[in-house]
């Protein structure tokens, strides 16, 4: 069975966003969904030079962990990405890996490579926490996210913004918050194998 991936772009292991993504996680558990999460912290990942090497080939020159990560996004079932909000938008870490899919936007886009004729339609949702009470924040990072989901061939269902939390963990105080993610989570997973059978 195909997994639903988890990407978690918080630098801090525990993390506000990173404890709503595992509340999501288990919600997808709970409906016999597959979860891979991944910890962008964790890897070994060089920003785009905007060498414009893959604008002939649609493929990245880098050598480093994105080399494993695009058959990740090319085979989940549905993807969830989760990010804390800095400084107006998504977190460093996270735009670091969207931008390192502009290989699969010249393959797509303008080179029609096989590799990037990917199932359309795959679920995607996002998560986000921020400490500043500005709605535009949420929005700004929410809006990156969306194009990364429609260029890699996911279509964006939803998402969760939480706004005016901040120290480490603080998430916890707001069990309502951590039910919604889980509950998204069941959802999640029952939209993303509506065609195929899921263990129990």
């Amino acid at each position: 069975m195909s997994t639903i991936l988890a990407v978690s772009s918080s630098p801090r292991r525990g993390g506000n966003s990173e404890l709503l993504l595992q509340s999501f996680s288990q919600g997808v558990q709970k409906e016999g969904g597959g979860i891979n999460t991944i910890r962008i912290s964790d890897l070994e990942l060089s920003p785009c030079t905007a060498c414009d090497e893959c604008a002939a080939t649609g493929e990245c020159v880098l050598q480093d962990d994105m080399q494993s990560i695009y058959p990740l996004v090319a085979s989940a079932r549905g993807m969830v990405i989760a990010t804390p909000i800095f400084f107006g938008t998504m977190c460093a870490q996270l735009k670091m890996l969207i931008d390192r899919f502009q290989c699969w936007w010249h393959a797509k886009y303008r080179l029609d490579k096989p590799w990037v004729k990917l199932e359309e339609g795959r679920p995607g949702f996002f998560l986000c926490v921020g400490a500043l009470k500005n709605k535009a924040y949420s929005e700004s990072a929410l809006a990156v996210a969306k194009v990364f989901f429609h260029n890699v061939n996911y279509r964006f269902v939803d998402s969760l913004c939480y706004r005016g939390i901040d120290a480490k963990g603080a998430i916890k105080e707001y069990p309502d918050a951590l039910q919604s993610a889980y509950e998204a989570g069941r959802r999640f997973a029952v939209e993303a194998y509506k065609d195929q059978p899921r263990g129990r």
